[in-house]
């Protein structure tokens, strides 16, 4: 009989400090954690495939790898702002596309083998508090000690991550909620035979819930979407730790850090290449172009996607409205 995994239900934020250069990177992070706000980098970190550069320095053309059915597989956390967004770039085109290709979600965990090592490498060094004040990242040398000390702390609180019957801990950016969410998340992929379901319910908390409330939220935007929440409890409790190790397999694979990360046929879209610091970038898909403000659209996605069939279906002749409401920045989290 197999041995159930059970995975304990409490949660509180996680210090995490975004990949940018050091000093910046720890008193940024820290000053993210001290104000609950995430922001992004416009470049994820992704194996970004082949590529190769027009006539024009600025476009960048989408080496395309064709297949029969191509995969498209993002990777997100399900509270992270930027990620949200990719998921309701990407809702229209599963609407258009269906199953002729796949469009399958994953989700970024951090894993904590040595809770102590973990929370020190991110927590910050008290020694470097004067550079940081004359950095102007904190006012004073006291914010600064408090800050870390603070974040020290609550990095050590085990009741912030999912622990496994072995003692391993397991994180997700915006807290122990977003955890448990990214896990019902995958199960209920797992669990529905109509993917639509799935959009459906993702949808549903992405509107209703929150990273404070996700994990009282969740239950009536699965029922709204068709799911057997008991289904789905069971998967979380039974099955979470290795779903999760299996996720952590597939963004260590990928070397993807940051959400949202697109690949389809295991090339990233947009490269990363196709970025230009003056925002003027652009990126050639089959005989179109693309700016870079427009790389996060429905109908850009959808090219890129068509462009690696072997043969696209007639689907890909459709084209797909922008979304209403503000524009998707490239933005990550």
């Amino acid at each position: 009989m197999k041995k159930v995994k059970k995975i304990e239900n409490q949660y509180i934020k996680i210090p995490k400090v975004i990949n940018i250069p050091t000093p910046t990177a720890l008193a940024l992070g820290l000053l993210l954690l001290a104000t609950s706000f995430y922001s992004g980098y416009a470049w994820n970190k992704s194996r970004s495939g082949p590529s190769s550069t027009s006539a024009d320095s600025n476009t960048i053309t989408f080496a395309a790898q064709k297949s029969q059915k191509p995969e498209l597989k993002f990777f997100v956390m399900s509270f992270c702002p930027y990620g949200n967004q990719m998921e309701d770039v990407l809702r229209p085109v599963f609407d258009l596309i269906k199953d002729k290709a796949d469009i399958t979600p994953h989700y970024i965990f951090d894993k904590i083998e040595n809770l102590d090592t973990y929370c020190k490498s991110r927590s910050g060094d008290p020694s470097q508090c004067p550079l940081y004040v004359e950095n102007k990242y904190f006012t004073t040398e006291a914010e600064c000690q408090k800050t870390i000390a603070q974040s020290l702390a609550d990095c050590k609180n085990e009741s912030a991550y999912i622990k496994s019957d072995k003692g391993v801990m397991y994180g997700s950016l915006h807290g122990r909620q977003e955890a448990n969410q990214d896990v019902r998340e995958i199960c209920a992929w797992n669990l529905a035979s109509d993917k639509t379901m799935w959009w459906n319910f993702v949808g549903n908390v992405n509107k209703n819930c929150t990273d404070k409330n996700a994990d009282t939220c969740w239950e009536d935007q699965a029922k709204s979407a068709g799911f057997d929440t008991a289904k789905i409890t069971e998967c979380f409790n039974k099955e979470g730790i290795d779903l999760i190790e299996k996720e952590i397999a597939l963004t260590t694979q990928y070397d993807v850090s940051g959400s949202p990360t697109v690949l389809i046929n295991e090339v990233a879209f947009p490269p990363e290449s196709a970025y230009t610091q003056d925002g003027k970038g652009s990126l050639k898909i089959g005989s179109k172009v693309a700016t870079q403000d427009r790389f996060r659209t429905p109908n850009v996605v959808k090219e890129a996607l068509c462009a690696s069939f072997q043969k696209s279906p007639s689907e890909c002749k459709s084209e797909i409205p922008d979304l209403t409401g503000e524009s998707v920045p490239a933005g990550g989290c």
